[in-house]
């Protein structure tokens, strides 16, 4: 398992590949509400095959987590996306037991709230 110097320093790397954020997006609609930093989150949902995902947080450590949470999914479909287990995805990076509560809790914010946004309009 990483020490938690070289998770953090992999989660500064990663940070650094987060796909640019739509800056006129970066506003109160957006924002994703439980996270101890700021979080905001824009869905392209035009075509449900593919959706297109892009975040953006004040954080490097969470923009480095969000920017795994977005090669994961950037590009899923809405059913994938409502498929996807947090639970797992933590299990497989190794973060399962590296993580404080409070940033848990807010990626778990962030994949609820993802999930919900990508669901079609009734």
């Amino acid at each position: 398992m990483a020490s938690w110097e070289q998770l953090f320093r992999q989660l500064v790397q990663q940070a650094r590949s987060l796909a640019e954020y739509p800056s006129e997006c970066r506003d109160d609609d957006h924002l994703v509400g439980g996270c101890e930093a700021k979080v905001w989150l824009w869905l392209d949902t035009s075509d449900s095959e593919a959706v297109v995902i892009r975040f953006d947080s004040e954080s490097r450590i969470v923009r480095g987590l969000l920017a795994m949470l977005q090669q994961r999914l950037d590009g899923c479909s809405v059913a994938e996306i409502a498929a996807f287990d947090i639970d797992a995805f933590y299990r497989e990076e190794g973060l399962d037991n590296a993580l404080s509560p409070s940033r848990s809790n807010g990626l778990y914010q962030v994949a609820k709230t993802l999930k919900l946004r990508a669901q079609p309009l009734q």
